[in-house]
């Protein structure tokens, strides 16, 4: 009599499985209606049998979660109704529950053991029972619209706070960018004032250096004047040492680590080549190696290898820098850049892993991959280039901190 479900999911959206306040309200008024009708009903001592299965009908409906479970509590609460006149009379309370199934057929179910119980009921009874389920079904549907539109609501609830987050994070990336140009900029018009005081203040003290010395050699037989000369000459060395040091000063401020590798991985060509960065106030000398580090291992794959993609990352580590350039190249390109070196092969043998460590060297005979190790071994560092199977080439290089080095 019922069509079954396909599965739970068949109930309608926002359905929970649980009776809600305002159904518990519907059926309790609608059970107090029917018991109200009993007076009307022929006198039978299955009328608290009758009732008790039809909540219990109405629970499995309302609870069950498996669509067989709900089948059969209403197919047999149907089927009693259908040859038991008593259980006909608690019929709105099942009509109720059957007004949440999906299925059209479902919530119709309730009108065959109606028509077979009419009989039985008498005409007026029959008449206020079917009143009785048709306004079941509408005060379920009532409840399922109201349900729907809670679902509605917390569907549109969870996608404007996806939205708020969504601005939020965009916001902060905004944020952080805003800043970022700021400090470009900064930098930048600290190198510009740099640029200025070496181009003109710097050369003009160089000049009146050079004129106090020539007038001391043109008054070299006036002690005097020779000794005024003299302090003079000191005062503007000391004004071109102060000079020259806030020069350093700017432009060491002016170098900002992560701008440079942009513009090394970009002038690299490589269309797979991109940068990961992760590091906050680099050292500026850490900051030189890693740029002379990235631009000698980018122009080494260029020249030398077959790779189609290089990631260089630089991260901070509590107790490190790191910098990273790993490309896909084949262990024969990195093999053949070797001998385009000095003539032979430099590597570490297999490692444990299974991996075959060898350095590319550039055509002058792998001076290039020394100077690597000197810039690296200058700042307490260690650096390692080799070519792992299946994985492509790396060039692998960790800076100490200053804390960490003075230990």
């Amino acid at each position: 009599m019922i069509a079954p479900h396909a599965a739970p999911s068949a109930r309608p959206e926002g359905y929970t499985g649980i009776m809600n306040r305002e159904r518990a309200i519907d059926q309790i008024v609608l059970a107090a209606l029917c018991l109200a009708s009993l007076p009307f009903a022929p006198p039978s001592d299955a009328h608290v049998v009758a009732f008790l299965a039809a909540v219990a009908a109405t629970c499995c409906l309302d609870v069950a979660s498996s669509a067989s479970v709900r089948i059969a509590a209403a197919g047999a609460y149907l089927a009693a109704a259908c040859a038991l006149f008593s259980f006909a009379s608690f019929l709105p309370l099942v009509a109720y529950a059957l007004g949440f199934e999906r299925s059209r057929l479902a919530r119709s179910a309730w009108i065959v053991p109606l028509a077979a119980s009419a009989r039985s009921l008498g005409m007026p009874l029959a008449a206020l029972l079917l009143a009785l389920c048709v306004a079941a079904c509408l005060m379920a549907w009532r409840e399922r619209r109201a349900e729907g539109e809670r679902a509605r609501s917390r569907a549109l609830r969870d996608s404007l706070q996806e939205r708020s987050l969504s601005l939020a994070r965009k916001n902060r990336d905004l944020m952080a960018s805003h800043d970022y140009e700021v400090r470009l900029a900064t930098l930048a018009e600290r190198a510009r004032i740099a640029r200025e005081i070496h181009d003109n203040v710097g050369h003009l003290l160089t000049r009146s250096v050079l004129q106090v010395e020539a007038l001391q050699v043109v008054h070299a037989e006036d002690e005097r004047a020779r000794a005024d000369l003299a302090q003079v000459g000191a005062t503007l060395h000391e004004a071109m040492d102060t000079v020259r040091k806030s020069v350093h000063d700017l432009h060491d401020d002016a170098f900002d680590l992560r701008s440079r590798l942009e513009s090394v991985v970009e002038a690299c060509g490589l269309p797979g080549a991109r940068l990961s960065f992760d590091a906050r106030d680099v050292p500026v000398p850490v900051a030189y190696c890693f740029v002379a580090l990235a631009r000698e291992a980018l122009s080494n794959v260029v020249r030398h290898s077959d790779a189609t993609r290089v990631d260089v990352s630089v991260i901070e580590y509590p107790a490190f820098y790191q910098l990273v350039v790993q490309d896909n190249g084949s262990a024969g390109a990195a093999s053949a850049a070797v001998g385009k070196g000095s003539g032979e092969e430099r590597s570490t043998g297999p490692s444990s892993t299974g991996t075959t460590a060898a350095a590319p060297l550039t055509g002058e005979g792998g001076l290039g991959l020394k100077s690597m190790e000197e810039r690296v071994a200058a700042l307490g560092g260690r650096l390692r280039a080799e070519h792992r199977a299946g994985k492509g080439f790396r060039v692998f290089a960790i800076v100490p901190k200053e804390e960490k080095r003075n230990d």
